[in-house]
């Protein structure tokens, strides 16, 4: 998966990645979004179960035991270091949105809580110093704003847009570094705040990523 293959709000938010942070910042998006295919993807949950217990023995593995040729593998053990460990979370709250049917609160829950992990280990990774709370606050914005954008609106149920209602509130303060979490974090406000619409929707969406890309809210 390249950065082409990923939604449009996470191109443009890379784009303010600093250069020698923007392969990690893809490598985190890139495995979001392979996560979520193979959950979509799958034909019955055991196959979804068996792909995603590949990735999280292989991110569990030392370095001298990962899996050789799979790229996106490599991207994240250079992206994330020992880090990478802490992205078995992510895999956790994709497989509770698998094996929940329908999807509901506490699958989202969990998938919320493991985006939310796979963003501070990027900013431990990438020794940002960036305040915790605030990563948390803005990677739970954007990890709801992405998955309700992505629902019908009959899958809606009231829990799912009281959370959604809950999220709103001031831009989180983030360092330099963590510039692409900003973006994220503005569309994913404006987008909640407009009951759920795509995160990069009308011209309105791209001044709101530029403004956060330039000036971090």
């Amino acid at each position: 998966m390249t950065v082409n293959d990923l939604p449009p709000e996470a191109q443009v938010a890379i784009g303010y990645a600093l250069p020698e942070h923007r392969g990690a910042f893809a490598s985190l998006l890139a495995f979001d979004r392979n996560l979520a295919r193979s959950v979509a993807g799958a034909s019955e949950a055991i196959v979804g179960q068996l792909r995603l217990a590949w990735w999280r023995d292989a991110l569990a593995a030392s370095a001298e035991a990962l899996p050789r040729g799979n790229p996106l593998l490599d991207e994240l053990a250079k992206g994330f270091g020992e880090q990478r460990r802490q992205l078995g979370a992510l895999v956790d709250g994709w497989e509770a949105v698998l094996l929940a049917e329908p999807i509901d609160m506490a699958a989202i829950q969990s998938l919320k809580a493991g985006r939310e992990a796979g963003w501070l280990a990027l900013a431990d990774a990438l020794k940002t110093e960036a305040n915790e709370a605030a990563v948390l606050h803005a990677a739970g914005r954007w990890a709801i704003a992405d998955l309700i954008s992505g629902l019908p609106e009959e899958d809606r149920n009231p829990g799912i847009k009281a959370d959604a209602q809950a999220s709103l509130g001031q831009p989180a303060s983030l360092p330099r570094a963590m510039r692409p979490l900003a973006v994220l974090d503005a569309l994913a406000r404006r987008s909640l705040a407009a009951g759920g619409t795509p995160l990069l929707a009308g011209r309105g969406s791209a001044m709101v990523a530029l403004r956060a890309g330039l000036f971090g809210r």
